[in-house]
């Protein structure tokens, strides 16, 4: 039982994670004007949504349920989006804030995997794709950058 509550732990964080991930883009979406940049932020939001759905799906398989992200905390992604773009809706600047979204992600992903090296390593490996899937954002949105 309690190897199930450790990977219904890092399960749950990357489910939070790529659900925060897919909120923020849904919240920049309407703020893109540039065709090519729009796809790939619904490229990077339907990976988001997959990763979640499989860590959903796990969590379940486990006799968990997935830990919503709180209402506080979108609300102020939504205010800190809204704050971020209001003087700037550059495509170089939107892709900044998800990279520097993306850099997050990462940062708070590792800290899980590195303190739950007991979970198992099908739950390691979706903390891991969604790590890299971070980094291969990353790289495809410093292409916006000038």
């Amino acid at each position: 039982m309690a190897e199930n509550n450790v990977n219904i732990a890092v399960l749950n964080s990357v489910y939070r994670n790529a659900r925060v991930g897919s909120q923020a883009i849904s919240d920049l979406l309407p703020r893109a004007e540039d065709a090519s940049f729009k796809s790939d932020l619904v490229t990077q939001k339907n990976e988001y949504d997959s990763i979640g759905g499989e860590a959903a799906e796990r969590i379940v398989g486990l006799g968990g349920q997935p830990e919503p992200v709180g209402e506080m905390k979108k609300l102020g992604m939504k205010m800190g989006v809204t704050m971020n773009t209001m003087m700037n809706e550059e495509t170089g600047h939107l892709a900044e804030l998800m990279i520097k979204g993306s850099n997050m992600g990462i940062v708070q992903m590792t800290k899980v995997i590195n303190g739950h090296r007991d979970a198992s390593p099908e739950t390691l490996g979706l903390a891991q794709k969604l790590i890299n899937c971070e980094h291969d954002n990353i790289v495809r949105l410093k292409t916006y950058l000038k």
